[in-house]
């Protein structure tokens, strides 16, 4: 478990598959993840949770909330590359925890943790180039565009930008 003033991220339970059920059946929030809604019931989310959190390359988290310990979200780190010390960030919060902080402080707590003891150097991931809020939270955990795949993704009869960042972890949580 991590922890921070405001939240901490933990081990999912399955009190918590309610909640990240409605996160990933909620269509418009899959589509600022880059990602598209199958219908997901119960069941498939306590399969996906099992695999994501027992893959040898990936890391999961529930992002809850420190008073009452509620599922908020989930973070995950996936691609763990041991040999060049990088691996690729992804987060989702349920609509009525954004804008809150709750992202960031997140982040923020995970950075030195994945410094520490997974000894990573650099973080990256894949944000669309029209999610303004998400790019102001990370480039103020000092994540850097480093490129940008143009019309890469087709989500609600549109091509969307990404935008790649990245994140050395000696800058962003120096020792």
């Amino acid at each position: 478990m991590i922890e921070s003033a405001q939240l901490r991220l933990r081990a999912w339970r399955e009190d918590d598959i309610a909640t990240l059920h409605l996160l990933r059946n909620d269509v418009a929030l899959q589509a600022q993840l880059l990602a598209r809604v199958r219908g997901s019931d119960a069941a498939q989310v306590r399969q996906w949770l099992q695999l994501r959190s027992s893959a040898p390359d990936s890391l999961l988290w529930v992002i809850a909330a420190r008073e009452g310990d509620i599922a908020l979200g989930y973070v995950q780190v996936t691609g763990l590359d041991a040999i060049d010390r990088r691996a690729e960030l992804g987060i989702c919060l349920a609509p009525a925890s954004q804008g809150r902080g709750h992202g960031r402080a997140a982040i923020a707590a995970l950075l030195p943790y994945l410094r520490r003891t997974w000894g990573l150097r650099k973080l990256s991931l894949r944000v669309r180039a029209d999610n303004a809020p998400a790019l102001r939270c990370y480039a103020s955990l000092g994540f850097q565009p480093c490129g940008r795949l143009r019309e890469h993704v087709f989500i609600d009869d549109a091509w969307h930008d990404l935008v790649l960042m990245e994140v050395f972890l000696e800058t962003a949580c120096p020792a």
